[in-house]
């Protein structure tokens, strides 16, 4: 006999993304019988000053950068919109045929075709440990590593590949800020207490610590954490995220082994299958 494939029956299932970059995640969701429940923890902000792009444009122009690192669709959009407000798009492609483009995770790979761009390697791991095995074995000491991405970011893999001897540099392209729309965080808050949020998935660390930041805003941390801890399954995608809830003192039940968002509510429709 067939086993069937673990559902989400009928529980709501909140998602942390960005305003307008969460309908893919709610309708998997909806496909595997959930409730799609949207509290964007991030603020997505382009950034005004194009100056570090210009210069990075130009670095990969004379062939100045071995890796690209693109490490979300957000970064990848983003880059290109600051290049194209300079009227430097073409030669921006032309620049990233020079150096070897990483993208972590299939969805920033096909970002980046989209708008032509070879991709060299996507890690096995998406994640900034996954990016530290691929140098590890590749080696990059002397080698000049350019990260565009939120000015918001953990400084982690920075600082790691700094001391493996690389020349590295984030680029800044988009700023990561805290949500203000006050009355979605009361809702969300009289939701969450009311037992009507069964789950919640956190795609990174900022996400983590800026609901909390929300949250706090209505309810002292111990408090917070005891509502969850009673009411509520927390999903971490990746390590780099499960370590940001752990370091709020805040209990993780899921870490999928890929870390993909589809993987992630397979591995919560497994984990309620295991509690019954």
């Amino acid at each position: 006999m067939v086993q069937a494939a673990p559902t989400l029956k009928g529980r709501t299932v909140a998602i942390t993304r960005p305003a307008g970059q969460a309908e893919e995640a709610g309708a998997l969701i909806r496909t595997m019988g959930g409730v799609p429940y949207y509290i964007p923890a991030i603020e997505i902000k382009p950034l005004s000053n194009p100056e570090p792009v210009k210069k990075f444009i130009v670095e990969l122009c004379e062939g100045r950068v071995d890796y690209v690192v693109l490490m979300s669709t957000n970064g990848v959009k983003y880059l290109f919109n600051i290049a194209e407000s300079l009227n430097l798009d073409e030669e921006l492609k032309k620049g990233l045929e020079k150096a070897f483009v990483i993208g972590v995770g299939p969805r920033t790979a096909q970002a980046l075709q989209e708008v032509g761009v070879r991709v060299d390697l996507v890690p096995a791991k998406y994640s900034s440990d996954g990016l530290l095995e691929v140098f590890t074995e590749r080696g990059v000491r002397g080698k000049t590593i350019r990260i565009p991405r939120t000015s918001n970011a953990a400084p982690i893999l920075t600082e790691k590949l700094r001391e493996m001897g690389a020349d590295v540099e984030e680029i800044y392209v988009y700023e990561s800020g805290l949500p203000v729309d006050e009355r979605l965080k009361e809702k969300f808050y009289l939701d969450l207490i009311s037992g009507k949020i069964d789950a919640i998935v956190f795609g990174s660390g900022l996400s983590a610590k800026n609901i909390f930041r929300m949250l706090s805003e209505k309810a002292p941390m111990e408090q917070l954490r005891a509502i969850i801890k009673d009411k509520v399954a927390t999903v971490a995608i990746g390590p780099t995220t499960a370590q940001a809830l752990k370091e709020l003192d805040v209990k993780v039940d899921v870490v999928p082994e890929d870390y993909l968002f589809e993987n992630a509510l397979s591995a919560l429709a497994e984990y309620w299958n295991k509690q019954q």
